[in-house]
C-alpha cells in the first residue's frame, strides 16, 4: 500500500502496517532540525519509507533529502550542503531485548534499532539520518582561507590588515639574518 502524505505524521503504529507492507511518501517534513543550532534546513525536507513486518520485527527502507544551511568553521559564512541518503533498519520491539546480557555488535548489527512495541517514530529516524550526514568540520569550499586571527579580515574577500612586522619585537633582527 502506497500513501502520498502532504502532512507529516511523526509516528506509525505497527498495527497499521499491512501484510504486504506500507509505503509512505512525505513531501514536507517540518521541524526535523529545529533544536539544532549548528545547521538548519533550507525550504523543506522530503522523505520516503517502506515498512514491512517480518516475524515481529519491522524492516524499514527509507530515503531522505534536504538542503542544509551550515556555517563554515573557517570564514563563518553560510553555505548549502545537499543531503540525499538511502538507509535500512531492522526495528526490533524494545521489550524483546530487555534482560539479555550485553554482546558485542557486528557490522550488520548496526542496522538494528529499537521501537517501543506499538509505534515507530519516523521523524526521529529521518532526523538521525540527516545528522549523520553532516560533516564534522564545516568547510564551505576546499580552498577557504578563513578569517585572520589578528585583524578579523575574511581572507577570501580581502587582504589582511595586520602589520607585517611588529616594531618592538626583539626577534625581528634575527629574521633579517636568516637566509631566505
Amino acid at each position: 500500500m502506497t500513501k502520498d502524505l502532504k502532512g507529516f505524521r511523526n509516528t506509525v503504529s505497527v498495527e497499521d502496517i499491512p501484510e504486504d507492507g506500507l509505503h509512505l511518501i512525505f513531501e514536507d517534513i517540518p521541524g526535523l532540525l529545529s533544536e539544532t543550532e549548528e545547521c538548519r534546513i533550507q525550504d523543506t525536507a522530503k522523505g520516503e519509507i517502506f515498512l514491512h513486518r517480518v516475524d515481529g520485527d519491522v524492516h524499514l527502507n527509507g530515503k531522505v533529502a534536504a538542503l542544509l544551511v551550515l556555517k563554515c568553521d573557517r570564514c563563518l559564512e553560510e553555505y548549502n550542503q545537499e543531503i540525499d541518503i538511502s538507509f535500512f533498519y531492522i526495528l526490533v520491539p524494545g521489550q524483546s531485548v530487555e534482560g539479555k546480557k550485553e554482546i558485542a555488535l557486528g557490522k550488520n548489527d548496526m542496522e538494528v534499532s529499537l521501537y517501543d512495541g506499538a509505534e515507530i517514530r519516523i521523524g526521529e529516524i529521518f532526523r538521525e539520518q540527516i545528522l549523520l550526514q553532516i560533516p564534522m568540520r564545516h568547510i564551505c569550499r576546499e580552498d577557504c582561507k578563513g578569517i585572520c586571527p589578528g585583524c578579523g579580515a575574511d581572507l577570501n574577500r580581502e587582504e589582511c590588515r595586520c602589520r607585517t612586522e611588529t616594531l618592538n619585537n626583539p626577534f625581528s633582527v634575527l629574521k633579517k639574518r636568516l637566509p631566505t
